[in-house]
């Protein structure tokens, strides 16, 4: 996300000294990694992204950079189609749960292959999540498995394997719950669930992400940190043709302004965040706006406030924070690319309440909260946020509106891997800027995941806490009545509306522009895009 530095967008060409620039910062990246060695005519998809990718280690990945690659790498039972949020089949044929939504049993493809050959059977699907749930592993997916019988005495080692996970041929694998979960398949369309080749997590060890292989469309080339990662076709994936794509080349350190201006020059073949400062002309042009997409994702952009840390124990200040920030002139920075947030939970999720109002942009309210909070001369504290140049803006907007109550915002902004760090520390944060995008499409993945205590340190950056709130948490997870469980979490979100460890932004319109060679590139709303159906017209380069 960009700061806008003019009203509007040239017409490409109109600044030859940007295109000039745009060549010389080209060179200079070109002259930085190796020459690609890839066939002459390979059809390669070239992306960039200011971020170093976190991990390609799917027990270790909980980032939307990190997945767009795992989900490339590896496969799981079951996935989310390309442009939807309904389950499909990946390697799994077929699947049942039994009616109590406690067994849940999958039937695997006997033609899956990992990337060095070797078939991929239900023992490799067992080792990935008892990989995950192996405490070593510092896995922020073992969350998610714990349900299943046994993994308890397996996380204390008084087990060598998950009891309540069956591998009783290598095409089946059943899972025994202990408790209800009617939505445990779509736990399973989690990179954490991938199929894992144990034999090369054995030689590799904590560096497996090094050396990642799986039985994805696409297997691991080349990863020079801080430069590039360059991905190839894998030639025993089952869903033949696919990939159409022989390559993917992701640079590493390429802010957004000169994505564009790589954009502009043909060298990147997909634009994930239009600059600000760009979007209107683009919009205004219709040879641009017809290569855009864009689609409302499951997402949830906030700013988080750590209720443990002064003064935001306090649960007036949080309030007042939640009525002095403008969220329409939020939108209206980002040129109109979203929508005003009023809960924690997003459109099209379900269990989504339209009815409810959150807080108004009322200063008035704020000013007589902060009286009450005996804060009434203003304080400081900071903001921590990814650095990139819209979230910036963002925080700079915040900043404003702050100001008049005589509230002191210093903004931090730092790289992604240090930031995700910093507000998962108990005592480091004070507040940050940042979204959440649905894993799976049920509340339980917002008001559980980023809201329960049992998510301090991991997810929960808020560090928020309030007993009722858990209490019907823990009620409405194990209910397998869809409209009673999403009756129990609708009471869950009033909870966390009053108590305001968020002020809830807004929820993100995502647009992308790719250049006319590209095709079948398609958003999914909770999902980065996949890449296997992507191919390229080598002919119009």
């Amino acid at each position: 996300m960009k700061i806008v530095t003019r009203a509007r967008a040239k017409p490409i060409g109109a600044f030859a000294w940007l295109y000039a620039l745009a060549a010389l910062l080209a060179i200079g990246w070109c002259a930085g990694p190796p020459p690609l060695d890839l066939p002459p005519n390979a059809m390669v998809l070239r992306l960039a992204d200011v971020d170093e990718i976190p991990t390609i280690d799917p027990a270790s990945g909980y980032d939307t950079l990190s997945w767009t690659y795992e989900q490339a790498i590896f496969d799981t039972l079951v996935r989310y189609g390309d442009a939807n949020i309904e389950l499909e089949p990946d390697l799994a044929m077929r699947w049942e749960s039994s009616p109590d939504a406690r067994t849940f049993s999958f039937h695997l493809r006997a033609d899956a292959r990992f990337s060095n050959g070797q078939p991929v059977t239900s023992a490799d699907f067992r080792y990935g999540i008892e990989r995950v749930l192996n405490p070593a592993t510092r896995s922020k997916g073992m969350e998610y498995y714990r349900g299943i019988d046994g993994s308890a005495d397996f996380i204390a080692h008084r087990s060598a394997h998950v009891s309540g996970i069956d591998t009783p041929d290598p095409w089946t694998i059943v899972f025994h719950l202990s408790a209800p979960d009617p939505i445990f398949a779509h736990k399973l369309a989690m990179p954490f669930a991938s199929a894992i080749p144990w034999q090369v997590v054995e030689r590799w060890g904590e560096d497996f992400s090094s050396h990642v292989m799986g039985s994805g469309a696409f297997m691991l080339k080349e990863w020079i940190g801080g430069q590039r990662l360059v991905l190839v076709r894998n030639p025993y994936y089952f869903a033949k043709p696919l990939p159409r794509l022989d390559a993917i080349v992701e640079s590493v350190g390429v802010n957004s302004e000169l994505q564009w201006l790589r954009y502009e020059a043909g060298q990147i073949d997909a634009v994930t965040e239009i600059p600000p400062a760009e979007f209107p002309y683009v919009m205004k042009t219709p040879r641009l706006r017809a290569l855009t997409l864009h689609k409302t994702t499951v997402t949830t952009r906030y700013l988080g406030m750590n209720c443990q840390m002064w003064p935001f124990t306090d649960l007036r200040v949080r309030r007042a924070l939640s009525y002095a920030i403008d969220r329409h002139k939020l939108i209206a920075l980002m040129n109109g690319r979203g929508m005003v947030a009023h809960s924690p939970l997003p459109p099209d999720l379900p269990g989504f309440n339209p009815e409810l109002k959150g807080y108004d942009y009322d200063p008035a309210k704020a000013r007589a909260l902060l009286e009450e909070a005996h804060l009434a001369g203003g304080f400081s504290f900071e903001i921590w946020m990814r650095a990139d140049q819209t979230i910036l803006m963002l925080g700079q907007s915040i900043q404003q509106d702050l100001a008049p109550l005589g509230i002191h915002v210093e903004l931090k902004p730092v790289a992604w891997g240090p930031f995700l760090e910093a507000i998962r520390q108990p005592h480091t944060a004070q507040s940050f800027v940042y979204g959440w995008e649905a894993d799976f499409p049920d509340p339980e993945n917002f008001l559980g995941t980023l809201l329960a205590r049992s998510q301090w340190g991991s997810n929960n950056d808020s560090f928020y806490y309030n007993p009722e709130f858990e209490t019907l948490l823990h009620e409405a997870s194990h209910e397998a009545d869809l409209k009673q469980r999403y009756a129990l979490y609708g009471h869950a979100e009033k909870i966390v509306i009053a108590d305001a460890p968020w002020v809830f932004l807004y929820y993100p319109v995502t647009y992308v522009i790719r250049q006319p060679w590209v095709h079948d590139y398609v958003i999914n709303p909770m999902r980065p895009t996949r890449f296997e159906r992507i191919w390229i017209s080598p002919h119009q380069k």
